[in-house]
């Protein structure tokens, strides 16, 4: 793409780094020689800047190889920093939320840029604190009309399934090379790990389909492309437990039965009706709460702290407001529908 004649090697790393000084400008930049690239990835992080991503000062092919000249960034492998015994995960997450940002760039590409490496030695952090992301030698941009990758590159142990050759990688390949980094970053922390563990998913389909939706999970915000879990299996019937599945093949009658049992003093039929709804959804929301059945409580606060007597304590204490607003909501519903029927007994009789 231009000359590289200019560029002096100051010195060499390995047979594809290099470290070069530009004899023009005199600036000093990093080379690589890649026998495994994707052009049109090299063009699009060439045409457009970001924060996150290193950028790319010039390329051009050399033979059969490409020849990428970047900016030269000074700092640490992320494992390096994350794994500072003294870094809080308040400090962690930040790191992740800028490491999203540069991945959000990549996949809003107009032809979505897929890293397929994603691990903590390909993200450095500069010594202002910058996360960028690096080497896309197994980059690629998504094309709609494949079936699978033409190549499979990755790392073992942070590579998807579909990248040996299930189905085309995209952006949820990433998402799952991310939530192998945060299951690793946040061990003890039981929020992350439930994230991570969605993020990880075999299936493609249960995982979160962008990094937007990721981050909003990281950081308590409900996005509005968030997507909530399956609700097919039930909770007991997900981990196969026969323990827990015996529980559930008594726990739900049960708790059917409860809620068509409940009824009120004196009340009329549609009073009746209205508590045993409210009763029979109270118990959902509570099953959803403690199950993290599909998902939609996994934001709310203190639900899912690391503590496991403050989770309790927490889920105890919701519980008990919800008795209040069932009650609240079964009150407000019984007289609208009491002044319904007096309406319509006076309006036809």
């Amino acid at each position: 793409m231009s000359n590289s004649s200019v560029y002096k090697e100051l010195y060499q790393y390995d047979n594809k780094h290099r470290l070069v000084l530009n004899e023009i400008t005199g600036d000093v930049f990093i080379s690589k020689t890649l026998a495994h690239y994707d052009y049109d990835v090299y063009r699009f992080l060439y045409e457009h800047h970001n924060l996150h991503i290193p950028r790319i000062i010039d390329f051009y092919k050399d033979g059969d190889k490409l020849v990428v000249i970047e900016e030269y960034i000074r700092g640490d492998t992320f494992d390096v920093v994350i794994n500072d015994p003294d870094l809080s995960d308040e400090k962690k997450e930040n790191y992740f939320i800028e490491l999203c940002d540069g991945l959000e760039f990549l996949h809003n590409a107009p032809h979505p840029v897929i890293h397929r490496d994603l691990k903590p030695s390909n993200i450095l952090v500069s010594e202002g604190g910058r996360v960028i992301i690096i080497d896309y030698d197994a980059a690629k941009t998504y094309k709609a009309d494949r079936d699978q990758d033409t190549t499979f590159l990755g790392t073992e142990g942070r590579a998807a399934p579909e990248q040996y050759g299930f189905m085309q990688s995209d952006a949820r390949t990433d998402i799952y090379a991310l939530g192998t980094m945060i299951r690793d970053a946040f061990p003890d922390n039981r929020k992350y790990q439930k994230i991570a563990k969605k993020a990880m998913s075999f299936d493609p389909e249960d995982r979160y389909d962008t990094v937007r939706e990721l981050k909003d999970a990281m950081t308590g915000r409900i996005g509005l492309d968030s997507k909530l879990k399956s609700l097919w299996p039930p909770p007991g019937f997900r981990t196969r437990s026969w323990g827990k599945i015996c529980l559930a093949l008594i726990g739900y009658p049960l708790l059917f039965f409860i809620a068509i049992g409940v009824k009120t003093k004196d009340g009329t039929p549609s009073d009746q009706f209205i508590i045993r709804m409210l009763v029979g959804i109270y118990e959902l929301l509570m099953l959803d709460m403690c199950t993290s059945w599909t998902g939609m409580f996994d934001s709310v606060p203190l639900i899912n702290h690391s503590n496991i007597i403050v989770r309790y304590v927490i889920k105890f204490i919701y519980s008990i407001i919800g008795i209040f607003v069932m009650m609240f909501v079964y009150v407000i519903l019984s007289d609208i529908v009491r002044h319904f029927w007096d309406f319509m007994s006076v309006y036809f009789y």
